[in-house]
């Protein structure tokens, strides 16, 4: 009886529910992200970007938490977070595979540097995306073109 409590136990121990080897943690941040992009809306600079799919190693991400939107304004170096955006559609079939974020708080004729880094549900960070900067200009909003109108 004493033996097969004992086999028991060592079995439940090997089975510690994990598929293939562990990673360290510098392997399971999410990779960079590196086509953020940023352009001037109507009363807003507008950021996107594609969801990054892998970890650092190349392996697939299922995990993806939330974005952290960080930014600098004129010349001052350091970045500051204005937004984390959770992601909500990890058990989706269909994905969104691109991200937009729309910057309302800036003023005019300033010149704003952002980048996003992305995070695990555990916390695991990625590194931050690519740099864009973009200078705050007024674009007038499209007026819709009439249509029906016979000739």
């Amino acid at each position: 009886m004493r033996r097969a409590l004992l086999v028991l136990l060592l079995l439940l121990l090997g089975a510690c529910g994990r598929r293939g080897p562990v990673k360290p943690p510098e392997l399971s941040r999410p990779a960079a992200i590196l086509d953020l992009e940023a352009s001037n809306g109507p009363e807003d600079i507008v950021l996107s970007w594609r969801r990054p799919t892998e970890y650092t190693d190349g392996s697939r991400m299922t995990d993806l938490g939330e974005f952290r939107i960080e930014r600098s304004a004129a010349e001052l170096p350091e970045f500051v977070e204005i937004a984390v955006l959770p992601i909500t559609d990890r058990e989706r079939f269909r994905q969104i595979r691109r991200f937009r974020f729309s910057d309302r708080g800036v003023e005019e004729g300033v010149r704003y540097r952002y980048r996003v880094v992305s995070t695990t549900v555990d916390g695991y960070a990625s590194a931050p995306s690519n740099t864009v900067e973009v200078v705050r200009q007024a674009v007038a909003a499209a007026t819709p073109t009439p249509t029906g109108m016979g000739k």
